[in-house]
């Protein structure tokens, strides 16, 4: 039984909430971290989440730099560059990595590290802990808001293919123009395997006057991957092709003899 956790969010959490302003006088104003709150806040979560999910082994996944979405979308997060990061990450990162077990992909997102694992069945019963909406594309258990929800195929599918119509401002990529949450639920209306939410993504894409290469483009970029779609071996992620996905020639074909 194990924790994924997004070490990326949890260090940035506990850096920025122990951040100390202290106004010395008319003129001086400095900003001062003390490392031992931050373990103190760091360890108090995970004790928390060991209570709440009974698990107590944990493994701390972490990003690498630069990862393939910047790559392939050079505005990918493009909008973060020049803001201020809370103190002591680089040094707190270093001891956590001295610490605990800790993950992380040459190229890939904490993100994707946890999609990889949470699929590939390297730890018994997983559970991934982020409050990353994109953790919703992985089908699993989820730790979320302190409560533990689970997220089936269908409804990581759907999450996913929302996300390739709606994109996320936040990470820089757009999306299909002109596309909310209310407009991609109503494209993807009652579809619920992963062709036909597929087929109404891109058709929604040709509708609005962008191509099928859009949507590939921003499907590719909002897929948190999962099992199959990293090389292990060379360091190389395989980028999703619909026509080679076991999973929509297996569902396509079910779809045809229903």
């Amino acid at each position: 039984m194990t924790l994924l956790i997004d070490a990326d969010w949890l260090l940035h959490t506990a850096c920025a909430a122990c951040e100390c302003d202290i106004r010395w006088d008319e003129w001086t104003h400095t900003l001062h971290l003390e490392q031992g709150d931050v373990k103190d806040f760091i360890a108090t979560r995970l004790d928390f989440w060991r209570q709440v999910t009974k698990h107590d082994h944990m493994v701390m996944c972490f990003s690498d730099y630069p990862t393939f979405r910047h790559l392939a979308d050079p505005s990918y997060k493009a909008n973060r560059i020049g803001k201020r990061k809370p103190l002591g990450l680089r040094d707190l990162r270093q001891w956590m990595e001295r610490t605990f077990e800790c993950r992380s992909c040459i190229g890939l997102e904490a993100d994707d590290v946890i999609g990889l694992l949470t699929t590939g069945g390297q730890y018994p019963d997983p559970i991934m802990v982020s409050i990353d909406k994109d953790m919703r594309t992985i089908p699993g258990r989820l730790l979320a808001n302190d409560q533990v929800e689970s997220i089936s195929v269908d409804q990581a599918n759907r999450s996913w293919m929302t996300q390739a119509l709606t994109g996320d401002t936040s990470d820089g990529y757009q999306g299909l123009k002109g596309c909310g949450p209310v407009k991609a639920e109503k494209i993807l209306d009652d579809a619920v395997d992963l062709p036909e939410l597929w087929i109404r993504v891109t058709a929604a894409y040709r509708k609005g006057g962008m191509t099928y290469a859009d949507a590939l483009h921003n499907a590719r970029l909002a897929r948190i991957l999962r099992h199959g779609d990293y090389d292990f071996s060379n360091s190389e992620v395989k980028p999703w092709e619909p026509a080679s996905d076991p999973s929509m020639k297996l569902e396509s074909s079910t779809h045809r003899s229903a």
